[in-house]
């Protein structure tokens, strides 16, 4: 029996989106993410486009997605034109923490919300073909680091692979790598770095598709599907009370003969909570509608929540300006639009205390004017899907110009032709910094 057309479980699939992809596989995702599922992995990209293309999902979608990717090496290893950092097994603490950072803050721009990363593996075999310089030399104390230095600007985090791939001799794509290493080994060698990251506020846990009997105690078992390892040691031993997320489905290492969706119910049974990057995306949504749970749900809801309280009080520190912020105290008008033209208008005062109601959109959406009165702190939000191509919409622009300060969420390049007394360039692109980004310019005035 096939998958239904939409299903609360359907949050607990993530499938992937390799970029650039063709009008049809696009029209594919934006057809699942109108289904509800839970968000997606994302290959590849580059900075003019890839904003709007997530704002475009995210428009379709039924609820808040969770969009992540492979970070290891910073936003650059899969988005064209961001920055690329060495290798893990190059960085120390102090550099881990740094490109945790660096990463949150360029993915943020970006729209996304969560890093595939830190690895957590211990580099315990010279001849793995998988792992190798995706280890940190110090991963038990350079791990966390990364962990903290990227949540303090916003970004989700996932350790990974659990309970460790460094001492393995097959590669998880191809075949069930195994781990032949004794229960005193594995909790001496692979355990410090899962739990220091775990004690650092690690959001998420990725999976291994690895035998490891003295876990497992099956000889063939993949960890993804032992519910001795997932739940038992994860969460009843080492207090793991975030999310679970299988590596891909499409790998060898976990299919074993079976089916991905097949796969997939052993492992929410095992206790992972999403299952990745399936190529049979229908037979995995299938298999979440009957095997899924409501606490895995629960899990999923909370991870796709941004991180408000880190991004408020890194945003004083990542604002960029333009001019200075001469606002008088008192009431201010602040506008917010969106692609459909809707949006708020809401009175901001002296306590920064706020009331947000409905306006009528139709003169941004038609074109007209606004006639903004001055001052005014106009807010842009290309997250909301103006397009992939970000063009400004000449009545936001129109508008844009015609106001006092611009707050913007999104690249800055948007703005580059208009000339408001003061712009302020806002981290990530969700609207829970506007508070954060008012204090900032109503303290300067």
């Amino acid at each position: 029996m096939g998958a239904p057309e939409t299903h609360p479980y359907f949050r607990l699939v993530m499938p992937m989106l390799r970029l650039p992809a063709s009008d049809a596989e696009f029209d594919t995702a934006l057809r699942l993410a109108e289904r509800g599922v839970g968000g997606f992995c994302i290959f590849g990209g580059d900075t003019a486009t890839l904003p709007g293309l997530i704002g475009r999902l995210q428009a379709a979608a039924p609820h808040r997605l969770l969009i992540a990717s492979d970070l290891e090496r910073g936003a650059g290893q899969q988005i064209a034109g961001l920055s690329i950092h060495p290798p893990p097994a190059a960085l120390g603490p102090d550099a881990a923490e740094i490109a945790g950072a660096r990463t949150a803050v360029e993915a943020r721009r970006m729209g996304i919300t969560m890093a595939f990363a830190p690895v957590c593996d211990v580099g315990s075999e010279s001849l793995n073909p998988i792992i190798q310089a995706r280890a940190f030399l110090e991963p038990a104390m350079s791990a966390p680091r990364f962990v903290v230095g990227a949540r303090a600007q916003g970004l989700r985090t996932c350790a990974k692979h659990f309970p460790g791939h460094g001492a393995t001799h097959v590669d998880s794509h191809s075949g069930l790598p195994r781990v032949d290493a004794p229960l005193s080994i594995w909790a001496e060698r692979d355990l410090p770095p899962f739990a220091a990251a775990i004690a650092a506020g690690v959001d998420a846990v990725m999976t291994a598709h690895l035998a490891a009997p003295a876990l497992t105690g099956d000889e063939n078992l993949p960890a993804t599907l032992s519910h001795r390892v997932m739940t038992g040691l994860l969460r009843d031993e080492m207090g793991f009370r975030g999310l679970t997320v299988t590596d891909a489905l499409l790998m060898e290492g976990v299919r074993g003969g079976r089916t991905e969706g097949e796969a997939a119910a052993l492992a929410l049974a095992a206790g992972c909570d999403v299952q990745l990057c399936p190529e049979d995306v229908e037979g995995v949504l299938a298999a979440v509608v009957d095997a899924g749970t409501d606490v895995s749900l629960e899990r999923m809801m909370a991870a796709s929540v941004p991180l408000r309280d880190p991004l408020e009080k890194a945003a004083a520190h990542s604002l960029r300006t333009r001019g200075e912020f001469p606002l008088a105290q008192g009431d201010h008008p602040l506008r917010i639009w969106s692609l459909a033209g809707k949006g708020a208008e809401m009175a901001v005062n002296a306590g920064l205390a706020y009331e947000e109601r409905d306006f009528d959109g139709k003169l941004v959406s038609e074109g007209a004017g606004c006639g903004l009165a001055q001052p005014t702190i106009a807010i842009l939000r290309p997250d909301c899907a103006w397009g992939g191509d970000m063009v400004l919409p000449d009545a936001v622009r129109a508008a844009a110009g015609e106001a006092h300060t611009v707050l913007l969420f999104g690249p800055s390049i948007l703005l580059e032709d208009l000339h408001p007394e003061a712009v302020l360039v806002a981290p990530g692109q969700d609207p829970m910094t506007l508070r954060a980004a008012a204090e900032c310019a109503f303290g300067r005035g």
